[in-house]
């Protein structure tokens, strides 16, 4: 009767790891291929881009902008309480007929000394030029 109960235990081992490796292998497909970008500082922007980006930038803004060449992406977060915020790109990839951008906020440390000022947090990146949807995530 105990071997019967550990030979059971170990199918049903068996099946959860094989359930879990399933189950990382759709998360994976539904990402898609990964793309190639650049952060791009401000002075390096188009400066029609960065004149609608300023114009925008208290509030939550996702833009694209096309030079012919490349496609730059801006996503902002809208005015913050102080400064000593960042702005993370988790990812840009394929998903389908989209090209999907991930960017996370990224508040100041604890501990950090920061501007008693508002700021307006916000990302551009470049990356090859597609007719692809744009979707932010």
């Amino acid at each position: 009767m105990k071997k019967l109960l550990n030979v059971g235990f170990l199918c049903l081992l068996f099946l959860f790891v094989l359930s879990g490796c399933g189950k990382a292998e759709q998360g994976d497909v539904k990402k898609g291929k990964n793309w190639n970008y650049t952060v791009v500082p401000v002075q390096d922007c188009p400066k029609d881009f960065l004149k609608e980006i300023e114009k925008k930038k208290v509030n939550e803004l996702q833009m694209t902008y096309e030079d012919g060449t490349y496609l730059y992406i801006a996503v902002g977060y809208g005015e913050q309480s102080t400064g000593g915020y960042s702005i993370k790109v988790q990812g840009l990839y394929e998903k389908g007929q989209d090209l999907c951008i991930e960017t996370s906020l990224i508040g100041p440390d604890e501990d950090a000394v920061v501007r008693q000022k508002a700021s307006y947090p916000y990302i551009i990146v470049k990356t090859e030029r597609t007719e692809k949807n744009i979707e932010f995530i």
